[in-house]
Parts: structure tokens; sequence; C-alpha cells
């Protein structure tokens, strides 16, 4: 509780200051302009694989050890080595691809030059590969039970960005200029600190000694997970790929405003998942499977009770949070979209609650089946669905009903 406790505080701060970036950046971008904004950060999720699954293999490597007391800072090292390694090899790459790349996704912003699509599309994904392999730091102390410490960084990240984005904003720059640089300013806090805390954490365990024995397992399991969250990344993040061809610049702000709120809310109970996690890894170890059903039992009611609430609740409260959001900008959010997105994010509750419990004793055979249809399903019904349905397509290709399958493969 005192992890989750932590996180909800730090999101309160991530939340608000979320929400003066939005204010900030629809006012002073315009809605085209925003529009892009929203369209390259909604590809981060993307990027966040370029750890190839590292973080979470050595969280649950390092409570199988906790669980035994035995020591794990041979671990901390192995996986700082990777990490960095992954870092520099990543960024290379996506230079070279990048100019093959932008003007594909970035095709509908005729504003952007094709040399500004690149940049722009490279600039946010170094930026978002910097926070995804930093955030392998955030894993070691969830695993350690100092998930507070996780919780505090991306908070004070989310201030300095609030500062350095109004700072953009109120400058004399103009056009695609400060759309450029109010990217960078919405990353680098959140990249450069995990990166840091991240060398300082490997850099005390350095000495220890380097083998096959220890890289392997590690490895070889970060490789499943990184192949889990890759078919994840097709159910969870194709949504802007596919809008960006589709919809009109007002109908992603639309989208991107509603989502935001959204996930800001379920991000209360993802907090709640990411903090029992370890414990219910430790539980697993010692073979204490009553207590691993009653989590899965109270979380599952409790998130999905929660976000019916929060679904009444926006329905009352969307236009008021629009208008607060984008005064400039007259946006209407269909009251059936808000029910839709509810919908969703109870399916999330159900399917991250076992997730998280299958991935947390390192079983992903389930995985195998379920998430490749799953995306498989995801792509083409929104690439079906948006073209006619607009922004209710989105939310359409994206409900889940194989995710009912996962419950039946929990001990």
């Amino acid at each position: 509780m005192l992890v989750a406790g932590s996180a909800w505080a730090g999101r309160v701060i991530s939340a608000v200051a979320g929400l003066v970036t939005i204010r900030l950046l629809t006012n002073g971008l315009g809605m085209e302009r925003y529009a892009a904004y929203a369209v390259l950060s909604g590809l981060q999720g993307w990027y966040l694989l370029c750890d190839l699954g590292v973080g979470i293999s050595l969280q649950n490597h390092i409570s199988e050890r906790r669980a035994r007391e035995q020591d794990y800072v041979d671990l901390i090292w192995a996986a700082a080595l990777v990490a960095i390694s992954l870092l520099f090899v990543t960024i290379t790459a996506l230079y070279f691809i990048s100019p093959f790349i932008a003007p594909k996704i970035l095709n509908s912003f005729v504003f952007l030059s094709e040399s500004e699509k690149t940049r722009q599309f490279f600039t946010v994904g170094a930026l978002s590969i910097m926070i995804g392999i930093g955030s392998i730091v955030y894993k070691i102390w969830y695993a350690e039970q100092r998930g507070y410490l996780a919780n505090i960084i991306p908070a004070v990240g989310a201030v300095l960005t609030v500062l350095a984005i109004r700072s953009i904003v109120r400058s004399g720059l103009g056009g695609t200029e400060k759309l450029h640089w109010s990217l960078v300013a919405s990353f680098v806090p959140l990249a450069l600190l995990p990166v840091v805390a991240l060398v300082g954490r490997g850099a005390a365990c350095s000495g220890q000694r380097l083998n096959r024995e220890l890289l392997r397992p590690l490895i070889k399991r970060a490789l499943k997970f990184w192949f889990f969250g890759l078919m994840a990344a097709g159910v969870l993040q194709i949504d802007y790929v596919v809008m960006s061809q589709f919809l009109k610049p007002d109908e992603i702000v639309i989208y991107n405003l509603s989502t935001k709120i959204f996930n800001i809310a379920f991000f209360i109970y993802a907090a709640l998942l990411a903090a029992v996690w370890p414990v219910c890894a430790e539980a697993i170890a010692r073979n204490e499977w009553p207590r691993v059903k009653k989590y899965l039992r109270d979380y599952n009611l409790a998130g999905i009770c929660f976000i019916c609430m929060i679904t009444a609740a926006l329905i009352l409260l969307m236009p008021w949070l629009v208008h607060l959001l984008s005064p400039k900008q007259h946006l209407v959010v269909p009251t059936l979209f808000i029910v839709g997105l509810g919908c969703y994010f109870a399916i999330r509750v159900w399917s991250d609650t076992f997730a998280m419990v299958l991935q947390s004793m390192s079983f992903l055979r389930p995985f195998w089946i379920i998430v490749p249809l799953q995306a498989a399903l995801s792509v083409s019904l929104q690439w079906l669905l948006i073209p006619q349905y607009r922004i209710f397509g989105v939310i359409m290709g994206l409900w889940d009903p194989l995710s009912l399958l996962l419950a039946g493969h929990c001990p």
C-alpha cells in the first residue's frame, strides 16, 4: 500500500501536470500542430519495447532471489550493461530508418516538410527509447519493494516538463519550430532522470562477474516478455498509427483528450497492479496460491466498479473538462464515445489483472496464442472501422473479447 499510495500521489502530480500541459499545448500549437504532437506522442508505446523485456525479466529474477534470501547485485550489473548497449543500438537504428517511416506516419500533416517529419519523428523516438531503457531502474525498485522511488521520479519529470513547455509556448518560436521544441520539452525530463538513475545504480554494482550462466536466463526470459509486449502493442498502440491515416485533426484531438482523461483514472488501478506484482511473484515462489487467487478476485471486482463510477462521472463532467483543457477549440465529445471508452477500460481491468499474475510467474505460454490473435484482430478491425465510423471505429477495434481466455490459464 505504501508503493500504491506513493503511485497515487505521484500520479496526482503527473495528472495535474499533464492537464496543464494539454492546455498549454492546445492553446500554443493550435489544432493541427497539436494533432501532430498527439500522433507522435502516441507512438511512445512502441519505443518502450526497446528494452527487449529486460526490465520485467530482471524484476521477476530479483523477486525470486529475494524469496530465497539470495543476493542479486550481479543481476543488476548484467542488466545495466545490456541496457546501455541496447540504448546505443536502437537509437542508431532509428536514425537510419526515420527518413523512410516518418513520412508515412505523418502523411496527412501537409504543413510539415519531409525533413521536418523525419526530425520530429526521430526526436520523439530517441527520447522515448531513453525513457524505455531507463525505466529498467523502476523495475529494480519495484522488485526491491521500493516502488515509491519509481513513482517520485516520473512526478518530478512531469513538473519539469510543464515548466519547460511553458517557456517554449511563451517564447518567440513559431510554426514547426515551436512544435519541435515542445516535443523536446515534453520528453527530455522524463528521459534523462531514469537513465541517470539506471547508470548510477549500475555503477554501484560494477565489478561483478559477468558470465553466460547469468545472462542466458535473464535474456531468454526477457525475449519472451518482449514478444508479449510486441503483440500487446499491436493491440493497444496501433490506434494512433491508423488514426493518422484517416481522421481529421479535430477528431484526433477529441480522441487524445478523452483517452488521456480516462488514462489518468485507469492509472490509479494500474498503480495497484504494479505494486502487487512483486508481492504476487514472491507469493507464487512460496506456493501461496490462495493468496494469489484472492488478489485476482478482489482487484478485478474493485477495478471494474471503479471504472464504472469514473465513466458515469465523465459523462457529466466531460464538456467542462474539454473546455478547461482546450478553451480555444470548439470540441464536443459524444456521450456514446465516453461509454465506449468506459467499456474498453473495464475490459482492460480484467485482462491486465490476469496478465499481471501470469507474468509475475513468468508463465507466458497463453500469450503466444491469445495476444497475436488480439493484435491481428485489433489492427484489422481498426483499419476497416475507422474510415466508416471515425473515432467510434477506434474503440470498436480496441474491444478485446479474447481477453476472457486469460482467466482460464490462471491456476
